[in-house]
């Protein structure tokens, strides 16, 4: 008997993982249905032979709108209408305007789909194609829309080509978490892009729970998941800005982590496990994006934490503190070896303040007998790590300290 053969007999509390996956689309979305009826409302009238408005649809990550999207573009293509087509298209991989345009051709021309042509042969490629049998109605859905390079040459261009063909339309849909990213388009693209908005609220707990219920049948085998954690993983995601992804990411690693013990249930205890496990990804997923002056000051605190021979700490209730002055200090030498030129310590002050607004460090003031009145610093996360992910990023071949 081999090593999988052996794997696959061993007992699991799955019943099917992919349930749980963000790129899930259950048939029925619930406590989506207003929006499912808004969007079907606004892309009604491409079966009717006219152009839908354009939409923008914004919301923070997981509240539901690239599914909502998914589901609804599956429907009209479902409608089974010559005259109506759809693309949608993740922008984190088609993030430019030919990339996204040869995208629109390729999803329905297969052999059109080999890189080479100028962005002229292929405008005048999807041209052709909307022009054909009569022209149609295309709607072209871009997820996290505002990652794209030249967003405002896409949008000028998916709108010039309306002024340019003779028969069918092209309609957008923008989707993205940050409403900000607006304000970097120029007027007409803002005008054309958000002909109409859609905004996607976070979820609530008792919503979140649904969420949960609806997936676990399908994802779980009956009883493997005790009501208690699945009102766990539903609560703490909702404080997480309800988050359905994050909800559903913790059932899944509470179940890896259920299933890796040989258990039959997940209980609270995996839950929580799981919530520091996601805590610590979303951590290091800041961390690796941080801007550089703010990498060497967090850098500097996991140094001086790894550092065996370093006494100037104050330890409070297990937790190590350090002088702010400290982590300043070695914050300039690791700046200079990384070829940068050390800002001021007002600046390393906003940068400490910016740390912690986004829990990666704690300060406090200290009390009496510690040198006077000092600001001492904690690291909210694992030293090591912290300083493995920075190395990525800041030393990969400078050789840093350790």
């Amino acid at each position: 008997m081999g090593e999988f053969s052996e794997l696959l007999e061993q007992g699991t509390v799955f019943r099917n993982r992919d349930i749980l996956s963000p790129h899930y689309v259950p048939n029925k979305l619930i406590f989506r249905e207003a929006e499912v009826k808004r969007l079907m409302v606004a892309l009604a009238p491409a079966l009717k032979n006219s152009k839908p408005r354009n939409l923008f649809i914004y919301g923070q990550t997981g509240t539901g709108k690239t599914a909502t999207v998914k589901q609804v573009i599956r429907k009209l293509a479902g409608e089974k209408q010559d005259g109506v087509k759809t693309v949608y298209m993740n922008c984190r991989i088609y993030d430019s305007r030919y990339k996204a345009v040869q995208k629109c051709i390729s999803e329905h021309q297969p052999d059109f789909a080999k890189t080479g042509y100028s962005f002229a042969v292929l405008y005048e490629k999807l041209l052709d194609w909307i022009e054909e049998s009569g022209g149609k109605q295309f709607v072209v859905a871009l997820d996290e829309v505002d990652v794209v390079k030249d967003l405002d040459s896409l949008v000028y261009t998916l709108t010039r080509a309306n002024d340019d063909l003779k028969k069918g339309n092209i309609s957008m849909i923008g989707i993205s978490n940050r409403v900000s990213f607006k304000q970097r388009l120029d007027v007409r693209s803002k005008s054309s892009l958000c002909e109409e908005e859609i905004v996607f609220q976070p979820y609530d707990a008792t919503q979140l729970r649904g969420i949960l219920l609806q997936r676990v049948p399908e994802a779980f085998k009956d009883g493997a998941v005790e009501e208690s954690a699945l009102n766990l993983a539903a609560a703490i995601a909702a404080k997480e800005n309800g988050d359905a992804r994050y909800a559903l990411n913790l059932l899944f690693r509470a179940g890896e982590l259920a299933e890796g013990r040989g258990m039959l249930k997940v209980a609270d205890k995996e839950v929580e496990e799981a919530r520091k496990m996601a805590d610590e990804d979303k951590a290091f997923e800041v961390i690796s994006t941080l801007p550089e002056h703010q990498q060497f000051v967090l850098y500097g605190l996991a140094s001086l934490a790894l550092d065996t021979k370093y006494r100037k700490l104050v330890e409070e209730g297990g937790d190590k503190l350090y002088f702010s002055s400290e982590v300043y200090e070695r914050y300039c030498s690791l700046a200079k070896r990384g070829g940068q030129e050390p800002r001021t310590s007002r600046w390393f002050r906003e940068y400490l303040h910016d740390l912690e607004t986004l829990g990666l460090v704690a300060t406090i003031e200290s009390g009496k007998g510690v040198r006077g009145h000092a600001t001492l610093v904690k690291l909210c996360y694992e030293a090591l790590k912290v300083r493995k992910i920075i190395e990525k990023t800041l030393f990969e071949d400078k050789g840093a300290e350790k």
